[in-house]
């Protein structure tokens, strides 16, 4: 088990590992087993609220430097917590395990849809051949790159595994995953451009008005603006004419506020989505299916 990092893995901690596997696995068993389909929805609304509760209790609570509110115990953590503020680790830390358990279950759907794709030959299957191909190779190059611990920068000598390792990780990473990544963003501006086209057809008095500002700033952000308007004086209530200086008084005044207002809307709506789904209002996919 040295590969595993710096960090290396002993025998008890496999052992707990290992342990804590096969009891997660009895206990969901047992749950899906024992459990019908009201008593599951029971189960994810009390964990969902106490989670919740637990995270929204210690935010709100009062906090202390010495002792931990209210229970007057010693505050051994080293800055300003209550009660609930010792359990904060061991929340993100289970928090961040399930996380890893559904990056899991994306990948074990993504393996269900392509392999079908291509046991069945169905139009595109290439396609999905060639995701199995990128992703077992990129998965095999980077645990092979990473088990071998090579310092940065990398040493004038490497062995020809070590050599062969690297080069393969840093020509998919780099020489592939990195530039699809940016020419796939770069189309994008197309979008963008397209979008823009579409909304500036002056039609009503506001896409107008939204054309004549879109207008102003763009020309205030290049060197072609400030020569247009290079005549007008650099000081004074007519400096403010200058498309520069225009399109700066839009973007501060009418832009900023503007998207603080949805900046605010935005917030109140993810709060009350938040409590939707912290007292299970929200109806998903899985109570959904639920009778």
């Amino acid at each position: 088990m040295r590969w595993l990092g710096p960090q290396q893995a002993t025998t008890p901690l496999v052992q707990h590992i290992l342990l804590a596997l096969l009891a997660s696995g009895a206990l969901l068993y047992l749950l899906h087993r024992f459990l019908g389909p009201r008593g599951r929805r029971a189960l994810i609304v009390v964990v969902t609220f106490l989670f919740g509760l637990f995270f929204g209790l210690e935010y709100f609570l009062p906090v202390r430097t010495k002792t931990l509110w209210p229970t007057g115990l010693p505050n051994t953590g080293g800055s300003a917590g209550n009660l609930l503020t010792p359990g904060i680790e061991p929340m993100s830390n289970i928090l961040a395990v399930i996380g890893a358990f559904t990056v899991g279950l994306g990948v074990y759907s993504l393996v269900q849809v392509h392999g079908r794709n291509v046991l069945r030959r169905r139009p595109g299957w290439h396609n999905s051949l060639a995701f199995f191909i990128s992703f077992l190779a990129m998965f095999g190059f980077g645990l092979w790159q990473y088990s071998l611990h090579l310092p940065e920068p990398l040493p004038p000598t490497l062995t020809p595994l070590q050599a062969f390792a690297n080069n393969g990780y840093e020509f998919l990473f780099r020489g592939l995953y990195a530039p699809l990544q940016a020419a796939t963003f770069s189309l994008l501006a197309f979008y963008i451009a397209s979008a823009a086209y579409r909304a500036f057809r002056i039609r009503t008095t506001d896409a107008g008005l939204m054309m004549a500002a879109a207008f102003v700033v763009m020309l205030g952000q290049v060197p072609i603006g400030a020569w247009l308007t290079r005549g007008l004086p650099n000081e004074g209530v007519i400096a403010l004419l200058r498309l520069e200086n225009l399109g700066d008084w839009v973007m501060r005044w009418l832009n900023s506020p503007a998207q603080r207002g949805i900046a605010l809307g935005v917030a109140i709506g993810a709060l009350a989505m938040s409590l939707r789904v912290w007292l299970s209002l929200e109806r998903g996919t899985f109570f959904a299916e639920q009778k």
